[in-house]
């Protein structure tokens, strides 16, 4: 039975989601300020993270690798109002970028200040007071600050990279293991009351050596000795950034400071669902996710990141049971790189991905996107779709990204199923109808559409 006839009898009951963003984040997910909304750890399950009051969190996160060092105060504000307003939860950012093609450890911020005295870690650059109008005062730890308030402010969770140290290892050379532990517990002193930072290891490089697993150990060692006194990680929440086609899994899943791990793929972002279902069937389970995605209009892949791509790599992150960070190849470096460059990040900051994303958060904030869990069985057939199923079966999320039709199992839900097509584009839903929970039904999604969700519910008695 073809669905997309029933969709079209009843196309005039089309359904806008008009529903402020914050307005739903605040009522359906629980969001109640920094404090409450913040990462504390992983649930029991060990499938996702829960916020400071043990409620599920929803990671939806963006990169902005070089926030504390390019953009000034009212540039930072600026990226994170926006941020905030389109429904992100996330900023990833490293406090310093040692990536010596964008910015590199020794280079200033926006007001001609460096992190360290003589390139140390060990030595972070401190002066007396902290007035933004007095130069000789405000130094480059108070403007970390003042960026790490207003994400606060924002309501937003910083994943902070102590030294991102990049895929060549650039950070390497200020980096090491007689400063790793000296420099963590700076990071842990300086921010243990700040319950919005996440903190994120490593940065775009693998830890295929002792030495680089030593030193990041080091390193979670004294951050979390710094938050709480004592070697306790139950205190801190950390994971690893690695390069594409890795897994934070590959060296530290029994890390006894790892929360929760993080992939990349680059531009192989169509390996993501198996890459996330791999790490999905370790034990002990840790929650996963895609840490960096291809960057939205970034030409560095021999092809152009569009927004269907962008919708792509999100829902298969959500739908194969991990979180999601998007990212834009101008927004993340702040218009400082301009090998890759497209347009400037102001105007990055809209872009159609980025707010398709924010209409991911509202149609995932509508369901109880926690309890629901990835099931392929619900397919009669082979298909490049993906679903995820609740416990009590009386709900299966589909995402289509292609308009190709697809074959359900209609016995996987418990009762008479209501049909609801929703654009990834928008929001915009329409209910098609209630079919039997028998037998089997084809969908096709709605003509025009490059990608689609359809959502399949134990229609009301």
């Amino acid at each position: 039975m073809s669905q997309f006839g029933v969709h079209q009898a009843v196309q005039n009951n089309h359904e806008r989601w008009a529903i402020d963003i914050l307005t739903l984040v605040i009522v359906l997910m629980g969001v109640q300020g920094a404090s409450a909304s913040s990462p504390k750890g992983a649930d029991p399950t060990g499938r996702y993270l829960v916020d400071q009051e043990r409620k599920p969190f929803f990671w939806l996160g963006d990169t902005a690798w070089n926030l504390f060092q390019i953009p000034n105060r009212e540039d930072a504000e600026l990226y994170l109002a926006t941020r905030a307003k389109q429904g992100f939860t996330v900023i990833q950012a490293a406090i310093v970028m040692g990536e010596e093609r964008v910015a590199g450890t020794t280079r200033p911020n926006a007001y001609g200040d460096t992190a360290f005295t003589d390139n140390d870690p060990a030595k972070p650059r401190l002066t007396p007071g902290g007035n933004p109008s007095v130069a000789e005062e405000y130094d480059y730890w108070d403007h970390a600050d003042y960026v790490i308030e207003r994400a606060q402010a924002h309501g937003l969770t910083l994943g902070i990279l102590p030294l991102f140290v990049g895929w060549r290892g650039d950070g390497y050379k200020y980096l090491k293991v007689a400063n790793a532990y000296t420099y963590g517990k700076f990071l842990g002193e300086r921010y243990r009351a700040k319950p919005h930072i996440v903190w994120i290891l490593g940065g775009d490089n693998v830890a295929d050596t002792e030495e680089k697993r030593t030193l990041w150990g080091l390193v979670a060692k004294g951050i979390t000795e710094g938050v709480a006194g004592a070697e306790d990680y139950g205190k801190t929440v950390m994971t690893y950034h690695c390069p594409g086609g890795n897994s934070s899994s590959n060296w530290f899943h029994a890390a006894p400071w790892l929360d929760f791990h993080m992939i990349q793929t680059w531009s192989d972002y169509k390996s993501i669902p198996g890459r996330i279902a791999a790490d999905y069937k370790l034990t002990p389970p840790k929650p996963t996710g895609l840490g960096e995605g291809a960057y939205e209009n970034g030409n560095q892949y021999k092809f152009t990141v569009n927004a269907l791509a962008i919708r792509q790599q999100a829902y298969w992150s959500y739908l194969s049971g991990g979180y999601h960070t998007y990212g834009n190849t101008d927004v993340w470096n702040f218009s400082s790189y301009k090998g890759e460059a497209f347009q400037d990040w102001k105007l990055a900051l809209h872009a159609p991905g980025a707010l398709h994303l924010g209409a991911l958060r509202k149609i995932l904030g509508s369901l109880e996107w926690w309890k629901l869990v990835p099931d392929l069985s619900v397919f009669a057939g082979p298909t490049q779709a993906l679903a995820l199923r609740s416990p009590e079966s009386d709900t299966i999320l589909l995402y289509l990204s292609s308009p190709t039709a697809v074959s359900v199992r209609m016995d996987k839900i418990a009762g008479p199923v209501q049909v609801t097509w929703t654009d990834p584009r928008t929001g915009d839903r329409t209910q098609t109808g209630t079919l039997p929970p028998q037998g089997t039904s084809s969908f096709s999604p709605p003509p025009g559409w490059e990608d689609a969700l359809l959502l399949l519910k134990r229609a009301a008695r």
